[in-house]
This record gives structure tokens, C-alpha cells and sequence, in this order.
């Protein structure tokens, strides 16, 4: 998980291969670099999808692993148990808000990108409310570190190919309701106030780890933002 929201955090958006070896050197000086880089999607794709999955630190699911002076996105995610195995769980839930096997939050900066799950040997021991937070708070103190470096202190730059409005990031080429017009004007011609129902539909938006804690968006083709929600 964490190597593939790196192909987000990568000033390029290329994705590299996880591997332990980065480099050979030989005796001779001469060095080897293992390094597999490929592109893994368009800048533009790139962009709108972290513009999202800011949201999710700064008003949903994620708000826990935010920290203050450092750009950075991500998501929540969680699994859910079968009917026949609730029956068998090792600890009441009865009151519980949050009943799930696993928790986990994978985020990422310009830099660094990040996998942290929560969970238990025993498949069967649920994690309960709060503890859905152990994955976010272990996230955020290690991210916390790794932004000591200040590589994490400016945000990403839109590429050329987007253009925004309000919270709102859309294709220059957008055919939505939502249009590109005119070099640098747009207009929308979507009546939310009659075509409520049409609207939300067809134009929703959204603008580097073991044991029991192992640590290792709806939008249009055209536009990102919004919230991230829950998973």
C-alpha cells in the first residue's frame, strides 16, 4: 500500500519497485543502481487525487494523523466481519460503535509514504471505537519525525493541464457540467436549485511497521475534491 500511494507523493508520479537493495558499489568505484522506475499515471490524475485525499486529514476520517505545517494526504480504511463470526468474537461489542479486525491508514508528503496497520493475531479479537485511532497515531508520530526534514513544509504544485475553483480542481479539457471556457474563464451551468438530484450525481467532486500492530475518491473524470469520507 504504501509503495503505491508513492506514485502520488513522487514529484514525477513515477512508481518504484519496493526493495530492500537501492544500489551496488563495486571495488572499482562503479555502482549498480537497482532503482525501477516507471509512470504510473498522468501528473494531472496525480494531483487531483492527493487534492482529494487532503480532505480526509483536514475534515474526515483522518484528522487524527494531521499535523500542523505538514502538507500531506491519505486515507482510512477499515475491514468488516462475516454474520457467522460476530458470534465468535473473543470480547463484547454489543455497545460499540466501531467493530473491526483491522484498521489501518496509509498517507503520504512529498517525500515519504507511509502504511501503518492495526490489528491482531487472532482475526477474531475485535478492535473496538477509539482503537480505530492506534493506526493514525502511530502514523502521524513517525511522519512527525520524518518531517524534521522539511520536506513536507510546501504543498504540491498543480500541474499545467488543471485549473481550480474554490475547492474545486477540474480538467482544462473538462466536459462535466463543469466546463473549461474562454483561456481562463469558465462557467457552470448546472441549476442546483432544479436539478438537484441530476447535479449530485452527475457532478460530484473531490478536489515509507509488526506484531499486532504491523507497521509497514467519488468524482467525476473531470474534477477532484470534496471529502474523503470513510472507506
Amino acid at each position: 500500500m504504501a509503495a503505491a500511494y508513492a506514485a502520488f507523493c513522487q514529484w514525477r508520479y513515477l512508481l518504484l519497485k519496493p526493495q530492500y537493495v537501492n544500489r551496488v558499489v563495486f571495488g572499482d568505484g562503479t555502482e549498480d543502481l537497482l532503482q525501477q522506475w516507471f509512470k504510473a499515471m498522468k501528473e494531472t490524475t496525480a494531483y487531483m487525487m492527493t487534492d482529494m485525499m487532503k480532505t480526509v486529514l483536514q475534515s474526515g476520517t483522518g484528522t487524527n494523523a494531521a499535523i500542523s505545517g505538514v502538507y500531506q494526504a491519505g486515507k482510512t480504511g477499515t475491514s468488516n466481519y462475516a454474520d457467522d463470526e460476530l458470534a465468535k468474537l473473543t470480547k463484547p461489542y454489543y455497545y460499540s460503535s466501531i467493530v473491526t479486525p483491522d484498521e489501518l491508514f496509509v498517507g503520504y508528503t512529498p517525500k515519504y509514504s507511509m502504511a501503518v496497520w492495526t490489528g491482531y493475531s487472532n482475526r477474531l479479537t475485535p478492535i473496538l471505537d477509539d482503537g480505530v485511532k492506534v493506526a493514525t497515531d502511530v502514523y502521524r508520530e513517525m511522519m512527525l519525525y520524518l518531517a524534521q526534514d522539511g520536506s513536507a513544509s510546501e504543498d504540491w504544485e498543480m500541474p499545467d493541464g488543471l485549473y481550480r475553483s474554490g475547492s474545486y480542481v477540474y480538467l482544462n479539457s473538462g466536459t462535466g457540467y463543469n466546463r473549461y471556457y474562454n483561456n481562463q474563464q469558465y462557467y457552470n451551468y448546472s441549476s442546483y436549485s432544479s436539478y438537484s438530484t441530476e447535479a449530485s450525481s452527475d457532478t460530484s467532486a473531490s478536489s515509507e511497521h509488526s506484531g499486532d500492530s504491523n507497521n509497514n475518491s467519488s468524482s467525476h473524470n473531470d474534477s477532484s475534491s470534496g471529502n474523503g469520507g470513510d472507506d
